[in-house]
Order: structure tokens, then sequence, then C-alpha cells
């Protein structure tokens, strides 16, 4: 029987690089390694990237050039660009800095100028528990139909702990 965390699938009693789908990073002769970048010598922690490229990363984080590694190695084998965002802990647009070229967004948007509006939703009525909270919200005077809701409801919560089920009066007007 397998559990699933993240994004890796566990296996009871398999040692952990023996898991199906597992992306092997490293050696246990060789958890670390130095790697040389335009900036200098970075020290990569080789047994946390593998932990991140398989998606067992939790609590901790990578540094920039682990980062850029576990997600060259994730591109090298065609994950998706949004499983490695996620697994390394990037944004997209970093990936996008990273790799210039290789990584395309999924879902092209088409409305990008346009704002969306939300839909107009019915006002709570009057005579509601809901409306004495629209009231209260806008800092209206509540009308008295929205008061005795309100009392109604909260002598239900107090004897039963819930304000589901509590009586509802009839709504007296449209707000």
């Amino acid at each position: 029987m397998s559990r699933t965390t993240g994004h890796a699938t566990v296996i009871p009693g398999a040692l952990v690089g023996r898991q199906r789908a597992w992306i092997p990073v490293t050696t246990l002769s060789v958890p670390t390694v130095w790697l040389a970048t335009a900036d200098g010598l970075a020290l990569l922690d080789l047994i946390a990237v593998e932990l991140a490229v398989n998606g067992l990363r939790r609590g901790w984080t990578l540094t920039r050039d682990e980062k850029w590694f576990a997600a060259r190695l994730m591109l090298d084998r065609k994950v998706p660009y949004a499983t490695i965002s996620t697994r390394v802990g990037a944004s997209g647009s970093t990936l996008a800095e990273w790799f210039p070229g290789e990584i395309e967004p999924t879902v092209i948007r088409l409305d990008r100028g346009k704002k969306r509006r939300r839909k107009p939703t019915h006002s709570p009525l009057c005579g509601t528990r809901s409306g004495h909270r629209r009231h209260v919200r806008r800092r209206e005077r509540v009308c008295q139909p929205c008061r005795d809701a309100k009392r109604m409801a909260d002598r239900h919560y107090r004897e039963h702990g819930t304000y589901v089920g509590a009586p509802k009066p009839a709504p007296a007007v449209a707000a």
C-alpha cells in the first residue's frame, strides 16, 4: 500500500531512492558538491536537492543555487514548470528569468486587459440576521425587523450553540 505526500508516492518498506518515479540526484558517497557559477563557487547540498526534486521538501528552503540546480534537473526530465515551481520554491517568473525560452505557460490568457467584474449578488433582506449584519457593516440605523431577527437568532444560539436551524422570520422589505 502506497501513500502520497505532496507530489511523491511513498511505498512503505522501500528505501528512499528506491521508490517508483524517484529522480536520483546523488549517491551517499557524495552528499555535497561545489558548483562553479558566474558569481563564484556555490556549495550544493545534493540530498536537499534530491528531496526537493522528488516533492519531499517540508519546512526548509533551498539556497538560490540549489533551486537553480534542482530546476535544471527537472527541466531536463520534462517536468511541468508549475510542478517545478512548487517543488523548488521559486516563482514562474524567476524560472523564466533563469531559463529564457524554456519556460512557457500552459494556459494562455486572452483577456489580459479586461478586469473581471463580480456579478451583482442580491442584497440581504431586512428582517433576517444577514440583513442586520448588512446594516451594521454599512453603519446604518438597524430597522426593527432586523433587530427582531437578530434577537431570535441569538436566542437560538444561546440554547443550541449554533445558528443553524434558527427560526427565520419572514423578510419584511427588500433593501
